[in-house]
């Protein structure tokens, strides 16, 4: 294990701790404004202090600003008298900051930690194709490189498999004419190879039913005629390697008992899922804000505030007024059923129910409530964020960014001349290269980047904690890969480029500021000749001086 290895191990198992931090951290705060003494206040800034070198050691730069700042306060609170409301106002902003910020951290690593156990990086993904016309195989590699894959090319079995059993590949594009192999002894391999979890695609010049039949009794995921449409093989390739997949189940948990709520979370997270618990209703709130759950799961008798009151108070919050909520109690009679299906709630489910019961209900009506949230969000032929739902992301990471002090990037595209690709085409060629543009953004942003679709051929990307040089260049090699896909359409082959406007929150006072700054840079690349990137910082970028 390497040096940069050994500090990301170090990182994730520091951020595992910090939910007992942030415990402790509001435990002692609230302790201390209730009675002022000076124990607690050295307790405090005990606590608070020792986050400091960690947050330099992991570049937790969300948090550092927020612990120098409260370490200072605290440091000339010792030995002082207590401090005048004013002061004590400030210091309650301070720590509920801090705590949104640890708390943020802490989510944060959960899903870097499910993404890393369910499904590769994308570019870990390894693609054959298998082609004895190296003209043909050379194209179809060409083009999926520009998606992102990672790809190699065989011009015969016997090379492809001497590979394959030493680094296997994750998904397999065979063609079935070749010269060292029958297409019976073609067949066999890929039903080995669907049993051992690697997908085959054929690739064939035939489409009878007596080809295409041998291909479903060998088990092959797809079966595609030549030419193969390259925006046809990448949204299977998507499909079938799972590459756009859904962020974890998150579940919000409130019981009373914090040994209920360590059962829960453990047997929950056992399966996969995303699991904030708490033992105090108040806290529901303010976490919604960082966590937004899938489903809700409220304990139905807790002494200050009971499951129920708090099912009707998440029914009148407008963004989960339809997500899952379940009730848990030892007392699961009709009457309770009733009342609770009466307060807006889901179901009651006892707490008797047997383990592997109780996690198959929680994750059906949790992927339910996931669902819900997607198709609310999302456009529906590209799967991205839509209009709004972009806005909202690209306002939040702005004034995150503003408070963090560092930047962020606001980029709207635009595909060029994209009315005289319906025209010419039709609204079926229009389409296929809108959602070739979307799996090309999607496969080469990052999970913590946002994008959607702003309106017709408009998209916006936001990409926080990113440097203006990155951003350039990062955006500048997605227009040129773009630019380099073939579409095909009724025997045609032709190309779409885009054009792209950046602004920085650096540069920006406001959002509107940042958003009307990006939509006047994308106008300047399009009066300025097309296929093109303005950023407030630099020229365009003309792909043809280059």
């Amino acid at each position: 294990m390497n040096f940069e290895e050994s500090l990301e191990l170090l990182k994730c198992q520091y951020l595992q701790s910090l939910p007992d931090k942030n415990k402790k951290i509001t435990n002692l705060w609230v302790s201390l404004r209730k009675n002022w003494q000076e124990p607690l206040l050295s307790a405090l800034h005990r606590e608070v202090h020792t986050l400091k070198s960690p947050c330099d050691t992991f570049g937790l730069t969300d948090t550092k600003h927020l612990v120098d700042q409260l370490d200072g306060d605290l440091t000339r609170l010792l030995n002082l008298a207590p401090p005048e409301l004013n002061t004590i106002k400030l210091l309650d902003n301070l720590f509920h900051q801090l705590l949104q910020s640890l708390t943020r951290q802490c989510t944060r690593a959960q899903e870097d930690a499910y993404l890393h156990q369910s499904a590769k990086a994308k570019h870990q993904y390894r693609i054959a194709v298998i082609e004895d016309d190296a003209n043909v195989g050379t194209i179809i590699t060409k083009q999926l490189h520009e998606f992102g894959f990672n790809v190699k090319l065989f011009l015969n079995f016997t090379s492809f498999k001497t590979e394959q059993d030493k680094h296997p590949f994750d998904l397999i594009l065979l063609d079935l004419i070749l010269p060292d192999y029958s297409e019976p002894q073609l067949f066999a391999a890929a039903t080995e190879f669907e049993k051992a979890n690697t997908r085959v695609f054929v690739l064939s010049s035939r489409s009878d039913f007596d080809m295409r039949l041998l291909a479903i009794r060998a088990n092959v995921s797809e079966y595609f005629v030549k030419p193969a449409e390259t925006t046809l093989l990448v949204r299977k390739i998507h499909q079938w390697l799972k590459m756009s997949e859904k962020q974890p189940l998150k579940i919000l948990l409130v019981d009373d008992q914090q040994s209920m709520v360590d059962y829960f979370s453990k047997l929950m997270q056992s399966q996969g899922l995303m699991v904030k618990g708490m033992t105090d209703p108040e806290e529901v709130l303010p976490t919604l804000e960082l966590f937004e759950p899938d489903l809700f799961i409220f304990d139905l008798y807790m002494p200050e505030v009971n499951g129920l009151e708090l099912a009707r108070m998440i029914r009148q919050l407008d963004k989960y007024s339809s997500s899952p909520i379940l009730i848990l109690s030892a007392d699961d009679t009709m009457q309770n059923k009733v009342n609770i299906i009466q307060a807006g709630s889901d179901d009651l489910i006892s707490k008797q129910t047997e383990p592997g019961l109780l996690v198959t209900q929680i994750i059906s009506r949790a992927q339910r409530g996931q669902d819900i949230r997607s198709s609310a969000c999302r456009d529906s032929l590209t799967g991205l964020l839509n209009h709004t739902q972009i806005l909202v992301a690209a306002r939040r990471c702005f004034y995150l960014a503003k408070k963090m002090k560092t930047n962020v990037c606001i980029a709207m595209f635009d595909l060029d001349h994209f009315k005289k690709v319906n025209d010419t085409y039709g609204h079926a060629g229009g389409d296929k290269v809108l959602l070739a543009f979307s799996h090309l953004l999607q496969q080469s942003l990052k999970q913590t980047d946002f994008v959607g679709r702003y309106g017709g051929e408009e998209f916006m990307l936001v990409l926080p904690d990113i440097t203006e040089e990155q951003a350039i260049k990062k955006l500048n090699a997605i227009r040129e890969s773009f630019s380099h896909v073939v579409f095909l359409e009724d025997g045609i082959n032709f190309s779409v480029t885009f054009s792209g406007g950046l602004a920085f929150a650096s540069y920006c006072n406001e959002f509107q500021d940042c958003l009307l700054l990006s939509d006047k840079n994308l106008y300047e690349a399009k009066r300025g000749g097309r296929n093109r990137l303005v950023s407030h910082a630099s020229h365009a970028e003309d792909p043809h001086q280059k």
